[in-house]
């Protein structure tokens, strides 16, 4: 009789927290500008949220620096060593901060329906950005874990999303289909393949970026070429 084959270790995972409910106005977009804590509600969902999260045992726990996060994981993981991690802050959304969508259409419906589709607001960020940063810290934690090993993540709706969408090899204007519910733990293994996407996400980005700077810095005369 052959003894029986040993089980492979899973692959290393990343548990991504978005904070309890803030203390803010219904409907309000807030991004990374305003900064309010957490309301009763926030405070009791991250309570449950602990006792979801009790099997769990995180080799690194990493939080936005903003205070609704900060104080998820705090009620979340308050025995756990927390590093401030700030490329996982929510997205900069300029003048569309503290504003309700209604309220943001008034003041373009075509700018409004582009950010939705991951644009920038104005003076803002562009999904695109906020997914690279996050990615940075979603690799750099991959980097710290050996199988069967734990990330916690405590972030906010547009990085989780960003995530989530990008492990999948989804585009910005895709991410809305995942919804990210206040204090509900989701999670990524971190498969060879999903680290593939985010690298290789990480790289295109860097190319469109290189190319809109040479397209900055040309002198008019490029022809056909350019188009390449």
């Amino acid at each position: 009789m052959q003894p029986p084959l040993a089980r492979r270790p899973r692959p290393a995972r990343l548990v991504l927290l978005r904070h309890g409910h803030p203390a803010a106005p219904p409907g309000v977009y807030l991004g990374s500008r305003l900064d309010p804590p957490l309301d009763a509600l926030g405070v009791e969902q991250a309570t449950v949220a602990r006792g979801r999260l009790a099997s769990i045992n995180p080799a690194l726990v990493l939080a936005s620096p903003l205070r609704r996060a900060r104080e998820t994981v705090a009620l979340v993981a308050a025995e756990q060593a927390i590093v401030a991690a700030a490329d996982i802050r929510e997205q900069d959304l300029g003048a569309y901060s503290g504003l309700t969508w209604d309220q943001i259409k008034r003041l373009g419906d075509d700018a409004a329906r582009a950010w939705r589709a991951g644009a920038a607001a104005p003076g803002g960020e562009d999904a695109r950005s906020m997914w690279r940063r996050s990615i940075r810290v979603a690799l750099a934690a991959a980097s710290r874990l050996g199988p069967g090993e734990d990330a916690l993540l405590v972030s906010h709706s547009g990085p989780i999303r960003g995530l989530l969408a990008s492990a999948r090899g989804l585009a910005p204007e895709e991410a809305r289909r995942f919804r990210v519910r206040h204090a509900c733990p989701r999670s990524i293994r971190l498969t060879p393949a999903v680290l593939e996407r985010w690298r290789a996400f990480l790289a295109d980005a860097a190319a469109l970026e290189a190319r809109a700077a040479g397209d900055g810095d040309g002198d008019g005369d490029a022809g056909p070429a350019a188009e390449s």
